[in-house]
């Protein structure tokens, strides 16, 4: 399956993967990745594990998680409603929002978040930011029946292609998902050192528990994990790095200042272009929860808007040059080793 980065970006958005559900996902990069690597496992954490040979000097791990934000059924009532509980979900994204649920028997059904129409509202509700006791789901259209708490529920939206970006629904973290699977193509083509562990992690978003189990599995003697990360928001003293500017590099504690320091080297020589940030405690992804085994962990990041919202924003072009960064940081253990002899 020989697909563009775009194409594996619009594929991967409409999947649904919730912390824990992230089967539909696993599948698809299963089906996106085979043809580049030697071996694709499922461990028992629920990571999606591809290893591409190299010739065993060493082991470097790769981790993007696969989940994404998502909300929870957690009443169903007899009118036709449903109220939410939210997983890394801003309850003011959700008025009037369309989302699907995904029932038990695996059937999705369809509803809207409603919204108080302005004519019913009094001054006190018109000033007010809903929360999620005062939402709710009507799906009087379908079958409440079908419909039990704890059921996962989430956005009901479709990426688009605008210029050199993309607008879509879990380009957290999908969007590194394509990054591993453009470095691993790219590995397909040349020699190196070092065995290749990428791993699509699974419940980042609520712990980065998968990238931690894999880690301590796997024991690489370094590895990279791929995220996003805000990029040029509209806040005042805030936007450090901007979208379509190129991949982003993070110093910090938890992050050795050699493998920041090796990935900007890289990319000077490479040419690509990259922005850096720092990160002064943890960095909220699965690199906090790499570090804790142990393992020299670098953190590269592709700038985005609108994080968890229902259409996040990122450059296809930042998607394909932070892929092509983590290749060279590969390729380059096998230069670092040859010039030591």
């Amino acid at each position: 399956m020989n697909l563009s980065a775009k194409e594996m970006l619009v594929r991967l958005s409409a999947a649904y993967g919730p912390p824990g559900r992230e089967k539909e996902v696993r599948d698809l990069i299963r089906e996106m990745v085979t043809e580049y690597v030697d071996e694709v496992y499922e461990d028992n954490s629920g990571n999606l594990v591809a290893v591409k040979k190299g010739n065993s000097k060493g082991k470097v791990m790769f981790s993007t998680h696969m989940d994404e934000v998502c909300m929870l059924v957690s009443r169903v009532m007899d009118t036709g409603f449903l109220k939410l509980e939210g997983v890394g979900m801003d309850p003011k994204l959700l008025p009037s929002q369309k989302v699907k649920i995904h029932t038990r028997s695996g059937e999705i059904l369809r509803g809207v978040i409603g919204m108080l129409a302005p004519h019913l509202q009094t001054a006190e509700t018109r000033s007010k930011i809903s929360t999620f006791d005062e939402l709710f789901v009507d799906v009087s259209m379908s079958d409440i029946s079908k419909i039990n708490v704890g059921d996962f529920v989430t956005f009901d939206t479709q990426a688009v292609e605008i210029g050199d970006y993309l607008y879509g629904k879990t380009l957290d973290d999908r969007a590194s998902c394509v990054s591993s699977i453009v470095a691993l193509k790219k590995l397909s083509k040349i020699k190196h050192e070092y065995d290749v562990y990428a791993v699509f992690s699974s419940r980042e978003e609520i712990g980065a528990f998968g990238a931690k189990t894999a880690a301590h599995a796997i024991d690489p003697c370094y590895a990279i994990a791929v995220d996003v990360t805000h990029g040029n928001e509209n806040v005042d003293n805030y936007s450090k790095v901007e979208v379509a500017k190129g991949p982003v590099v993070t110093f910090g504690p938890v992050i050795p200042r050699e493998i920041s320091k090796k990935l900007c080297d890289l990319a000077d020589r490479a040419g690509i272009k990259i922005q850096k940030d720092a990160a002064p405690g943890r960095t909220g992804t699965d690199a906090d929860q790499i570090q804790i085994e142990g393992i020299a962990v670098g953190l590269i990041s592709i700038p985005q808007r609108y994080m968890h919202n229902p259409y996040e924003m990122i450059s296809i072009k930042d998607v394909e040059e932070t892929g092509r960064l983590m290749a060279e940081f590969v390729s380059s253990l096998d230069f670092e080793e040859k010039e030591e002899n």
